[in-house]
C-alpha cells in the first residue's frame, strides 16, 4: 500500500499552507518575481513547493520507510580510512539524488531549485519521520551550501545582479553539493571542548600566504564529507582577544581531498566512526587535521560569531527532525492501541491510554506550530539580512525600514529558536518513551521498532546545543530584556494580569493568566538576582556608588545572573508553552476549525 508522509498528515499540511508568511518569503526568494526561469506568481511558487513536499512525502513513505530497519542494522563503517555506508542507505541517497533534492534551497543559477529555507526545514520532519539519521545527513548538503552563500555575503565575495548570483566564493563546491556529488560538515567539538567552545585547541597558522590547520575533532556528523567548516584558534594580536577565548576563534573551509599534480590526495584523516546508541544511518566521525590546507572564512576572530549563524539554523532543523520522531512514535502507538484488546476492548478505549494518546497528539500539533513560526521568522530575518548585505535598496528610507524589519524578525526568531530546540527535542524523547509504554512488552523487542525511535530520540536534547544551554539562553535573554526596559516590562505584566481577570473569552483568559504568571515568575527571579547584585555593589564600591547598580553596562550575566539560572529549565518549559499557545490562539482566530485544538492546549497549560 502506497504511503505519503506529507499527504497523510492533515496538521502538517495546514501548517505548511498557513504557518509561513509565504507572500513575503517568496517575494524575497524570487526577487519580486523577476528571475528568469523563476516563478511568475505566488500561486505558481506554492504549487511547486507543494509538489516538492509531496515528492519527499512519497519517497519517505514508500522508499525510506520499508528500509529503516536495514538502515539501522547496516549503518556506516570505517574501512581503510574511508567511511562505507550500508546498501540500504546508499539506495536512499541515490533516490534523493535522482529526485534532485540535495540542492533544494540553493539558487537555480548554482544548480539548485531555489526553494525557501522553510520548505527545506519542512522536509526535515517528513524525512525524520521515516528515518531521522537520513534526515540528519541530508541536511548537511543544502544546509552547508546555504552557509557558504551566507558567509560569502558576509565577507563581500558574493555578487548579485538582478536578483541572481553572478559570482561567489566556493561556487564549484556549492554546485557539487546541489548535484548531490558532495556534502559538508560543521566541525566544532574536540576532546574536552564541546559546549565550552572557548576550550578549543585546534589551531590554524598562516605560512607563506597560506593557512594550515592542525588538531583533533570528535563527534562530527557527516564528517566524511568533502567540505568542512572548521572552528579553530589563531594568534590574534588584540588585547580583547587574549582575555576572551571565543574572540581567538576563526572559521576555516577545509576540503577533505586536494588535487596535486593531477592526483587526488587526502588533506585530513577520518580516524573513527562512532558506534552510537541510535542514528545508525548517520556517520559520526573523529577527524585528525595535520597541517591541513584551508581557507579563512571572513576575518580572524569572527569564527564564533559566524558559526552561530550555522548553529542557529541547525537548531531549527533539529526541531523539525524531532517532530518527525514524535509523529512516527505517536502513529505507532495509536495504531497498536487501536488493535490491542484487553479486558474486552481495544486499549485506546481505556481512559489512561486514551489520555496518553490525546496528549501525544496535542504535543505534536503544538510543537509543529512552534516550529513553523520559528522557521518563518528565521528565514525572513536571514533573507532580509542577506539582501541588505549584497543588494540593498537604493532609497535610504526604504533601507532603514528594511533594517528595522530584519531586526524585528531576528529578535522574534531568537526568542523562538531555543524554545523550539528545547521543547521539540525533549518532546521527542518523552513521546518515544510513551510509545514504548503503550505497546508494552512487544515495544521492548527490536523488530517492532519502538526501541529505534527512542534510541534515535535520545541524542536530540544533546547535540546542536544541549537542552540546558537552550534554557540558559532563553532565561538570560528574557532577564536582560526585562532589566534593560523595566518600565515597559512592569506595564506589560500589569496589562496581562488585568486582561486575565476581565477577558470574557475562556481560551484567551487562560492564555493571559499563563503569560502573566510567566512575568511574575521572571519578576521573582529578578528580585533574587537584584538583591545579590545590590549587596555586591555596596560591598565592592560602597554605599555612595549605589547608583552604579542600576546601570546595565555594569551587569555581568555570568556573575550576576547565576542565582537565577537554576530556574532556567522550568522557565523555558513555561515560556515554550506560552509561545505555542499564542501561535495556536492566533491561528484559531483566523481559522475557526482550529479553535478546539487551541482550547485543549490552553486548558492543559492552565
Amino acid at each position: 500500500m502506497s504511503a505519503n508522509y506529507f499527504l497523510d498528515n492533515k496538521d502538517l499540511r495546514f501548517q505548511f499552507e498557513h504557518g509561513i508568511d509565504w507572500k513575503e518569503i517568496v517575494e524575497l526568494t524570487e526577487a519580486g518575481y523577476t528571475l528568469p526561469d523563476g516563478h511568475a506568481t505566488l500561486e505558481d511558487a506554492m504549487e511547486f513547493y507543494t509538489m516538492v513536499m509531496e515528492s519527499v512525502g512519497e519517497f519517505a513513505g514508500d522508499f525510506i520507510g520499508p528500509r529503516l530497519l536495514k538502515i539501522d542494522t547496516q549503518g556506516n563503517h570505517l574501512v581503510d580510512g574511508k567511511v562505507v555506508s550500508g546498501e540500504a542507505l546508499m539506495e536512499v541517497y541515490e533516490g534523493l539524488r535522482e529526485r534532485e533534492l540535495f540542492g533544494m534551497p540553493i539558487p537555480r543559477e548554482l544548480g539548485g531549485s531555489n526553494c525557501p529555507m522553510s520548505v527545506f526545514f519542512a522536509t526535515g520532519e517528513v524525512l525524520g519521520r521515516a528515518d531521522v539519521s537520513v534526515m540528519t545527513h541530508f541536511s548537511f548538503h543544502g544546509g552547508i551550501g546555504l552557509a557558504m552563500l551566507m558567509y560569502a555575503a558576509h565577507e563581500g565575495s558574493l555578487k548579485i545582479e538582478n536578483g541572481q548570483v553572478v559570482e561567489t566564493r566556493w561556487e564549484n563546491a556549492i554546485r557539487e553539493i546541489a548535484a548531490g556529488q558532495s556534502w559538508g560538515a560543521m566541525v566544532l567539538t574536540e576532546p574536552g571542548a564541546g559546549s565550552d567552545l572557548g576550550r578549543i585547541r585546534a589551531k590554524a597558522e598562516k605560512r607563506d600566504g597560506k593557512w594550515y590547520l592542525t588538531g583533533e575533532k570528535i563527534f562530527i556528523t557527516s564528517g566524511h564529507g568533502q567540505w568542512h567548516i572548521v572552528l579553530a584558534k589563531t594568534d590574534i594580536d588584540d588585547p580583547k582577544a587574549k582575555k576572551d577565548p571565543l574572540k581567538q576563534l576563526s572559521l576555516f573551509m577545509v576540503p577533505q581531498f586536494l588535487e596535486r599534480d593531477g592526483e587526488k590526495v587526502r588533506n585530513f584523516e577520518v580516524t573513527k566512526v562512532e558506534e552510537k546508541v541510535g542514528h545508525h544511518g548517520s556517520a559520526t566521525c573523529s577527524l585528525q587535521y595535520e597541517n591541513s590546507e584551508c581557507e579563512l572564512i571572513g576575518k580572524e576572530g569572527e569564527g564564533f560569531k559566524l558559526m552561530l549563524t550555522l548553529m542557529n539554523n541547525a537548531r531549527v532543523g533539529v526541531g523539525f527532525e524531532s517532530i518527525g520522531i514524535c509523529e512516527a512514535a505517536m502513529r505507532q502507538a495509536r495504531a497498536y492501541a487501536a488493535e490491542r484488546v484487553t479486558m474486552g476492548q481495544t486499549i485506546d478505549r481505556h481512559p489512561i491510554v486514551a489520555e496518553m494518546l490525546m496528549d501525544m497528539e496535542l504535543d505534536v500539533a503544538g510543537l509543529r506550530a512552534l516550529a513553523f513560526a520559528a522557521s518563518n521568522y528565521v528565514e525572513l530575518s536571514s533573507k532580509l539580512d542577506m539582501k541588505l548585505l549584497v543588494d540593498p535598496p537604493t532609497d535610504p528610507d526604504e533601507r532603514k525600514a528594511m533594517k528595522r524589519k530584519a531586526k524585528k524578525y531576528g529578535m522574534r526568531g531568537r526568542i523562538l529558536t531555543p524554545l523550539l530546540k528545547y521543547a521539540a527535542a525533549e518532546g521527542a524523547v518523552r513521546i518515544a518513551r510513551q510509545n514504548m509504554q503503550i505497546i508494552g512488552g512487544p515495544g521492548y523487542i527490536s523488530e517492532v521498532g519502538a526501541d529505534k525511535l527512542l534510541r534515535d530520540a535520545l541524542v536530540l536534547p544533546v547535540y546542536e546545543g544541549t537542552s540546558q544551554i537552550q534554557a540558559l539562553m532563553c532565561l538570560k535573554d528574557n532577564m536582560t530584556q526585562a532589566l534593560s526596559k523595566p518600565g515597559p516590562f512592569a506595564r506589560e505584566a500589569a496589562r496581562l494580569t488585568f486582561l486575565g481577570a476581565t477577558t470574557h473569552d475562556e481560551a484567551e483568559k487562560l492564555f493571559y493568566k499563563a503569560e502573566a504568571s510567566l512575568y511574575q515568575a521572571l519578576l521573582t527571579i529578578l528580585a533574587r538576582i537584584a538583591s545579590g547584585k545590590l549587596r555586591r555593589t555596596v560591598a565592592d564600591k560602597g554605599i555612595a556608588e549605589i547608583g552604579q547598580f542600576a546601570k546595565m553596562s555594569n551587569w555581568d550575566p555570568k556573575l550576576d545572573f547565576t542565582q537565577g539560572l537554576v530556574h532556567a529549565e522550568r522557565f523555558t518549559r513555561a515560556k515554550a508553552d506560552v509561545e505555542t499557545a499564542r501561535i495556536l490562539l492566533d491561528q484559531a482566530k483566523q481559522f475557526p476549525e482550529r479553535r478546539l485544538l487551541a482550547e485543549r492546549f490552553m486548558r492543559r497549560m492552565a
